[in-house]
């Protein structure tokens, strides 16, 4: 009886809902597309949101789907850093250029009352 499946070689990869699965493969496959996702992403809301509506976007839009992700695999530091830069860029500034944080990360990731 066939089921369909594929064999990959090692160091290859396939996509099993919506995360490159394989033997031996490194953890920017699946990355280095989750950040294209966010820029993408951010284009769609890259309109007149105020801080509050950017927050909002950044938690419930962005960081769902890393938080999938993330179930699957362990992104090391610097892709962590890279995901700040971004969810910050995104937060002060509504765009994914370079913008100056009014708030310190740590401030702003604290947890709420």
């Amino acid at each position: 009886m066939e089921v369909g499946l594929k064999w990959v070689s090692e160091g290859e990869g396939t996509q099993y809902l919506g995360i490159q699965v394989g033997s031996h493969l490194p953890p920017e496959a699946n990355f280095n597309k989750m950040i294209l996702a966010f820029k993408s992403k951010l284009i769609n809301w890259n309109h007149n949101l105020s801080l509050a509506g950017r927050i909002l976007v950044a938690n419930q839009v962005l960081l769902a789907s890393m938080w999938y992700l993330v179930t699957c695999w362990n992104p090391n530091p610097r892709m962590c850093a890279q995901v700040r830069v971004v969810i910050r860029n995104f937060i002060w500034g509504g765009k994914d250029a370079p913008a100056h944080a009014k708030v310190k990360w740590d401030t702003l990731a604290l947890p709420t009352a």
